[in-house]
């Protein structure tokens, strides 16, 4: 009776994961502290982004004076696609992609417009698995990331390792033949070039990788026993987002101050 449960259960949480539905994300776009000074020659983070027809894009003022972010370039003007309003310091602004934004959208700051940025839009992908929310564990917090999958395998769990910048994959399913991995990594999340890949512990070199704007496509061949898969990149998605970095400035501040100010009572 247990182990009918158990099995239930199994099914029920592996369904998701077989769906060839695309998962919309968050794209967070922030607008530096200091920003507004010209001298410091900052822009938008990240100042290119892609993303798909669904996703909503996220844009927050991180800096301590108001902005307003529009769509087009300066030398042109707006382009009515999107304006954000007055964006005072730590609102967020958010836009929902369309199927008429697919291709490049460019932006700028209205007020200050050396900062300029531009997003690159294209159709959800069909014949995809979606993992969502990677690194949702790690950072901020806010900066998530979706991975796209073909296997015939089910990818059930994922995790980052901050110290070797890596991607670890655990691998479901039960298949009588050696197929295909092929994953769409997106490159905010774990860049290359890439150091080594691993399966079930041991370095292979047979693998394929595709640039994409904003992807990395990777194939990896693998057997019916292959259950984790590890991705070392030179780079993988900062332990601190820039908004947190603000936050954790603006907390040890505090507490310095509060820390000078406050009375010390002698002893006597």
């Amino acid at each position: 009776m247990y182990k009918l449960a158990i099995i239930g259960l199994a099914v029920i949480l592996l369904i998701p994961l077989a769906s060839n539905s695309f998962a919309a994300s968050n794209i967070e776009i922030d607008i530096h502290t200091g920003s507004a000074d010209p001298n410091e020659h900052l822009t938008f983070y990240p100042p290119d982004s892609s993303a798909y027809v669904g996703d909503t894009i996220m844009i927050g003022n991180a800096d301590t004076v108001p902005h307003e972010v529009v769509s087009g370039n300066p030398s042109t003007g707006p382009d009515g696609r999107f304006d954000s309003g007055t964006l005072n310091p730590g609102q967020y602004y958010s836009y929902q992609l369309q199927n008429n934004d697919v291709g490049t959208i460019s932006f700028y700051d209205k007020n200050d417009q050396w900062m300029v940025g531009s997003i690159i839009v294209s159709q959800a992908p069909t014949g995809y698995k979606v993992i969502p929310d990677v690194g949702k564990n790690i950072g901020d917090g806010k900066t998530t990331f979706d991975i796209q999958y073909q296997s015939i395998k089910n990818i059930v769990d994922s995790s980052i390792g901050l110290k070797d910048h890596s991607l670890n994959l655990v691998l479901v399913g039960r298949t009588n033949q050696s197929s295909n991995l092929v994953l769409r990594l997106p490159t905010g999340l774990i860049n290359g070039p890439f150091l080594g890949i691993q399966l079930d512990g041991q370095f292979t070199n047979n693998y394929t990788i595709y640039q994409e704007p904003g992807f990395n496509a990777i194939t990896i061949p693998i057997t019916p026993l292959t259950e984790q898969v590890s991705i070392v990149g030179s780079s993988v998605v900062p332990e601190f987002g820039a908004v947190a970095v603000l936050v954790l400035a603006i907390s040890i501040v505090t507490i310095v101050l509060f820390t000078r100010l406050r009375p010390i009572h002698k002893l006597g």
